[in-house]
């Protein structure tokens, strides 16, 4: 049983810990927060855009009946949307410095060097890893709150001159006060330890697993569902295996011979979503669906009660310190 309980925790904690793994064209892992942030102002008719993890790139969708072609960074054509659907110039250096990880630029490819287009898909929207947003954030670095100033996207459509404007603005980082319950357990936890109580280890550590499930499920769930810019099926999926490992947990957790591993697994599971999202504590702006102080309290929590809960299993399975005299059983009337 004991085995079986084991394969069933490992599994679990294997679904919760896996990760969102977002379009390769933007980018494997989405920010969880960011101290920038861009905004589009203005952009031609029959176009939609939307700008993804804060600075990070753009979704945009052209209506079928369009051609529109997005200028690189060296002003070479580099993405084409027309009514066959998407595709990229791969003769074009932004091609490949347009990246996460940029590669280097092939001699011999210039701006004039002619367009080869290579087919991404046959909609009409994509996304990608747009270096320009960010840019302003490099040459400036005021302090607080401040706005840095506007971004410019050339394109043309239908063989006009087009751009899409925006601007970008920072955030001053967030207050050391949300690492309040990291002090709190670093406070009490070595206190319940040295205590040892054995009628305090159950009621403790059902608090710490009630803890630790709802606000790593809630902080994951938060995560999953701020579109990219809508909902992938694929963050769905994830939704819906993060709300059965949270049930299957809770019932692992329910059993008396297998407490000690489902509450393993839930502290595991726990800390490591509040290290995933330890930027929510950290940057300014705070990348979720839910309001970010409730995605900042949700991770701030899932670390603190998951390391706790952790810290008093293992602690419950040490013997008690040589010296120590076991406390005897009060006679029998």
């Amino acid at each position: 049983m004991r085995r079986r309980g084991l394969v069933l925790a490992v599994a679990l904690v294997a679904a919760a810990l896996l990760p969102a793994t977002a379009s390769a064209h933007v980018g494997r892992t989405a920010p969880a927060a960011t101290n920038y942030l861009a905004r589009i102002t203005s952009l031609p008719h029959g176009l939609e855009a939307r700008v993804i993890d804060g600075d990070g790139g753009i979704w945009l969708r052209v209506a079928p009946s369009l051609t529109v072609v997005v200028a690189g960074l060296r002003s070479e054509p580099y993405l084409r949307f027309s009514p066959a659907g998407v595709a990229v110039n791969i003769h074009s250096a932004t091609w490949f410095l347009n990246r996460v990880r940029p590669l280097a630029v092939p001699n011999g490819i210039t701006s004039t060097t002619p367009p080869r287009w290579k087919t991404l898909t046959s909609r009409h929207w994509w996304t990608w890893h747009e270096s320009r947003l960010h840019t302003l954030a490099l040459a400036a670095h005021p302090a607080g709150n401040a706005f840095l100033g506007h971004w410019v996207l050339p394109l043309t459509v239908d063989g006009r001159r087009a751009e899409i404007r925006g601007g970008l603005w920072q955030r001053a980082p967030a207050s050391l006060l949300w690492f309040w319950p990291l002090l709190l357990a670093v406070a009490l936890v070595p206190a319940l330890v040295t205590l040892r109580e054995a009628r305090l280890e159950a009621p403790v550590g059902a608090i710490l697993a009630g803890l630790t499930l709802v606000a790593a499920t809630t902080a994951r769930l938060g995560r999953e569902l701020y579109g990219r810019p809508t909902v992938s099926t694929w963050q769905l999926v994830l939704v819906a295996s993060t709300c059965l490992v949270a049930v299957a947990l809770v019932a692992l957790y329910g059993k008396r011979d297998w407490r000690s591993i489902g509450a393993v697994a839930i502290g595991v599971v726990g800390a490591y979503q509040g290290l995933v999202l330890i930027s929510t504590l950290r940057d300014g702006w705070v990348l979720s669906v839910v309001p970010p102080w409730l995605e900042r309290s949700a991770a701030a929590v899932s670390l603190a009660a998951g390391a706790s809960l952790l810290v008093a299993v293992l602690a419950a399975g040490v013997p008690a310190r040589s010296g120590e005299r076991e406390r005897e059983p009060l006679p029998q009337r």
